[in-house]
């Protein structure tokens, strides 16, 4: 269930896992970043002027603790914060951000560029090798995503129609490449050969 929350506490934000939190350009009053501390976050933007509820947000990248969301955005947007575990971030940013961790810049830059690849196959694939490097985890023979992406997801970030994702996950689940639970957790398992190439 995804909630709207819109009043952050001083200096300091809690999401709940499935809720998400709008910032506008008030927030830029108290901080020009904010440093995610805990949990993993979806960061969306759309235009202030659209009703938050009606709006169709255009993601941007997943930030997880250690990163930075830098709150420049906000001059020109409205920004979605969603909770994809429950999330804790504070106000302030140190000058870098520590080794290892993932600017939005980059994830947006990433998904910019997946855009522009030639066709449905090489961008889902491309879409889904981006997925394993920065968020996925090695379970066995696979790789697992531990977020709950449906096909309508997998087409917002790629470009591509809900429809066009499902025909392409169907082709590699029978092929062997993919699996996915069917129960409630709907873990997403992906096979080196698919990301690794």
């Amino acid at each position: 269930m995804t909630t709207i929350e819109r009043r952050p506490s001083e200096g300091h934000l809690q999401i709940k896992a499935g809720h998400t939190m709008l910032l506008d350009e008030r927030v830029l009053l108290q901080s020009s970043c904010l440093s995610i501390t805990a949990g993993l976050v979806r960061v969306a933007i759309s235009r202030p002027e659209q009703e938050a509820l009606q709006a169709h947000p255009i993601t941007l990248g997943f930030l997880q603790t250690g990163d930075h969301l830098p709150l420049d955005l906000l001059r020109h947007a409205r920004l979605h914060l969603q909770a994809l575990s429950p999330a804790q971030l504070v106000a302030g940013c140190s000058a870098m951000p520590p080794a290892g961790a993932s600017s939005l810049n980059d994830w947006t830059v990433a998904l910019l560029m997946i855009r522009h690849l030639g066709d449905a196959e090489q961008r889902i694939a491309a879409l889904l090798q981006l997925l394993v490097q920065r968020l996925g985890r090695r379970s066995g023979h696979w790789y697992e995503l531990p977020l709950k992406f449906t096909h309508a997801d997998l087409a917002e970030l790629s470009g591509h129609t809900r429809v066009t994702v499902t025909r392409q996950l169907s082709k590699w689940r029978d092929t062997g490449l993919i699996q996915q639970d069917s129960g409630p957790e709907r873990t997403l398992r992906i096979a080196p050969l698919l990301v690794e190439a």
